[in-house]
């Protein structure tokens, strides 16, 4: 099973500026984000902070994200925003994020206070490694927006599916080059595998894809 991980959404712009900004390293540095650069999707990204052995925590999150989960998240830990059977898996996913500087998508599922349900499309971009710390830039997009978003918090949420994406894989953009359109910039991905996809309840785990520790 394949996902396309770069539908034309808020999470495709944000990749191709990821990607313009590293050139041919890695990752890109913390400082060079520029918050107005992300325009007006500044309020459905966020920033994840780990220093040392301790558990990646929001050092910013946008207010959108904020307003879906009914609560600041400033200074909370990720996993607190999953069900505790995922976590286990979002700390390795966000840990090879950061370490292996992997590129990571989610489509997932939000169960709210009163029981709806909202699905969500999630991106992890790595950062640059700043003495001991580690950072990670991300973005969470509801697909579909149903009319009780935001009134009706989304207390816990659950992985659909997962692809890892190799960013050595792409073409970099040479500095200088003209910023190209969206449907100019972004393809189809085709080494982005996915490696976990859950229907009805039931995990599998396929073959080839196992998330490193």
């Amino acid at each position: 099973m394949q996902m396309n991980p770069m539908r034309h959404d808020g999470t495709s712009d944000l990749f191709a500026y990821w990607n313009r900004l590293r050139g041919t390293r890695a990752a890109p540095e913390r400082k060079e984000i520029a918050p107005a650069s992300i325009g007006s999707r500044l309020a459905d990204t966020f920033i994840l902070q780990a220093a040392g052995a301790s558990e990646p925590g929001f050092r910013l999150a946008g207010t959108r994200i904020c307003s879906i989960h009914g609560r600041e998240l400033k200074g909370q830990p990720f996993i607190s925003l999953w069900q505790a059977k995922d976590r286990s898996d979002i700390a390795r996913l966000v840990k090879n994020c950061m370490t292996n500087k992997a590129v990571v998508q989610l489509n997932y599922e939000g169960r709210s206070i009163r029981g709806r349900k909202a699905l969500f499309k999630l991106i992890l971009l790595p950062l640059a490694s700043e003495a001991n710390e580690r950072h990670l830039m991300g973005m969470i997009i509801a697909l579909g927006r149903p009319f009780w978003l935001e009134s009706d918090a989304i207390v816990e949420n659950r992985i659909q599916a997962v692809s890892i994406v190799d960013p050595h894989h792409f073409a970099v953009p040479k500095r200088g080059d003209p910023v190209k359109q969206e449907s100019e910039t972004i393809a189809p991905l085709p080494f982005a595998r996915t490696i976990i996809s859950r229907k009805v309840r039931h995990l599998r785990v396929f073959d080839g894809g196992k998330i490193g520790d």
